[in-house]
């Protein structure tokens, strides 16, 4: 699907959202770019001293200004840093989802400058807690989610169960989903134990890969029904499933070419 996301109106918002915390009009997105661009620069030169960095598959992404969401794999408290660099680095401003509880004080006001997406927990329906992301869609912005909505706690790191949120958003915006797969992080920086990071800015590779959007035209007619938004993180689970087998050379586990019934 690629249907463009229409606006919401003022009376489709939620109590929560009569203060607004982020905007996504052409003067804000504007600012945010400027902010976004200084961030991008420092966290490019940090993270280029421990990593060399290496895109893939840019040419999955749409033409600037569609609104798209880009479903992201999640092992590693570094990789938030990486995939913000792969996005903004190729003219992508990256807007992610997080806690609305965190848009308050100085790192608010950072959150804020630099345009990420409030997620609004005590709102009503699980639908209210996305109408920021519907919005920056809707403005042709990147929203990137992380559908698991933590780290893969996985020994081996590959995917585990995904929330419906991400299915839930594109079903509702009819954007496009853009799955997104890295690897190498976790030889910087280990996960458990004594978290050290290690500096290998020759001899080591990190790599984001961008695959083709998920197709979901097929159960675009039954996008109200709940089994929907399972069968969506299914597919999405298993594409990047096996975008991670691709990039760590290794076997996909038989488990992610079953259908699931439980999502």
């Amino acid at each position: 699907m690629s249907a463009k996301a229409e606006k919401p109106s003022a009376a489709d918002m939620p109590p929560e959202e009569e203060k607004v915390l982020v905007s996504f009009d052409p003067a804000s997105v504007r600012k945010q770019n400027r902010a976004g661009t200084l961030a991008a620069t420092t966290a490019y030169g940090l993270m280029r001293t421990a990593t060399r960095m290496s895109v893939r598959g840019l040419e999955h992404l749409p033409p600037k200004g569609t609104g798209i969401i880009i479903a992201a794999y999640h092992a590693n408290h570094l990789d938030p840093i990486l995939v913000g660099l792969a996005l903004k680095r190729n003219g992508r401003m990256p807007h992610f989802l997080a806690k609305s509880t965190l848009f308050s004080g100085a790192l608010g006001a950072i959150l804020k400058s630099i345009g990420q997406i409030p997620v609004l927990r005590a709102s009503a329906s699980a639908g209210d807690s996305l109408e920021y992301a519907k919005d920056a869609l809707a403005n042709g912005q990147t929203v990137v989610i992380y559908p698991e909505g933590t780290l893969t706690k996985d020994p081996d790191f590959w995917p585990q169960h995904f929330k419906t949120g991400t299915a839930r958003l594109a079903l509702e915006t009819g954007a496009p989903i853009i799955p997104l797969a890295h690897w190498g992080l976790d030889t910087i920086y280990p996960r458990g134990g004594r978290k050290r990071l290690r500096f290998k800015p020759f001899s080591h590779e990190s790599i984001v890969e961008f695959g083709p959007a998920v197709d979901y035209s097929d159960i675009w007619a039954h996008r109200d029904e709940k089994s929907t938004m399972g069968e969506l993180s299914r597919r999405l689970k298993n594409t990047i499933a096996a975008m991670v087998a691709d990039l760590s050379r290794r076997e996909l586990p038989t488990r992610f070419a079953e259908k699931e019934t439980d999502e």
